[in-house]
């Protein structure tokens, strides 16, 4: 158990190591009227899905990778509360924390509970990089383990048709530079993946939405996977999951041991 400490500790905090599975697109054809009706009403279908899920918690396993290295498995169990408050855990063999991560709005923690290491930093400035090497914030894992995605702030919008399957909404800034894709299924209805760019569009990372399940009256992850350029990812393969959970802000605050 010591060593398999000391490689979940490795992979929180070494250095930046390009497989992005990235589907073929058709070039983009000039938007009619009805195009951009239709857009317009698939992002807000996208904006409305899940809005009364403000608190959940789930349990699952989570697997690390890194390029050219073996994969790390573990336990993960999490609570979030919406928009922004996230707490996850890490969990050892025997079901107890190895490592923590927090989020309460306003500060990001990280706690190793193996040897006390830790970390705390404003909620504005902060992204897991540092910690996974991929540099997804703490309030977009609230969208994703909430069934939700991270939408960007964008000036257009547009609809292809994508040559393997299915459509793409393609989102980019005034510049014209592309800062989100939205992968969806044959009838529009399921996302199966996100791209995020930053300004220059440089892909940030991806999400791969393996499959979902209905847990009361919402549709929430089963299985999803992040992945960045660099060959750094990991997959988390839901167990249990509960809605509109009790929760108090004291859960998302981390403090040294």
């Amino acid at each position: 158990m010591k060593h398999v400490t000391i490689l979940l500790i490795a992979v929180f905090f070494s250095a930046c190591s390009s497989f992005t599975g990235r589907i073929v697109e058709e070039p983009p054809e000039l938007l009619d009227k009805a195009a951009i009706i239709e857009v317009n009403n698939l992002i807000s279908t996208i904006r409305l899905k899940n809005r009364n899920l403000k608190t959940f918690k789930g349990i699952g396993k989570i697997t690390f990778w890194e390029e050219d290295k073996k994969s790390i498995a573990s336990g993960i169990a999490w609570v979030g509360s919406d928009p922004d408050m996230i707490r996850i855990a890490i969990l050892n063999i025997s079901g107890q924390p190895l490592l923590s991560l927090a989020n309460d709005g306003q500060w990001f923690y990280f706690l190793s509970h193996t040897d006390n290491n830790f970390y705390k930093k404003r909620s504005s400035y902060s992204n897991l990089k540092k910690a996974i090497q991929i540099p997804i914030k703490p309030v977009e894992i609230v969208s994703l383990l909430a069934g939700r995605i991270p939408l960007y702030e964008y000036h257009a919008a547009n609809i292809i048709r994508n040559k393997e399957q299915g459509y793409v909404i393609v989102l980019k800034k005034r510049s014209g530079n592309v800062i989100q894709k939205i992968y969806l299924n044959e009838d529009k209805k399921d996302i199966k993946k996100i791209e995020l760019f930053d300004g220059n569009e440089k892909l940030l990372y991806f999400v791969v939405i393996d499959s979902l399940q209905k847990i009361n009256k919402y549709h929430v992850p089963l299985k999803l996977s992040v992945s960045s350029d660099n060959g750094n990812g990991f997959k988390i393969d839901v167990y249990k999951y509960w809605t509109d959970v009790s929760v108090n802000t004291s859960m998302f605050v981390l403090t040294p041991q």
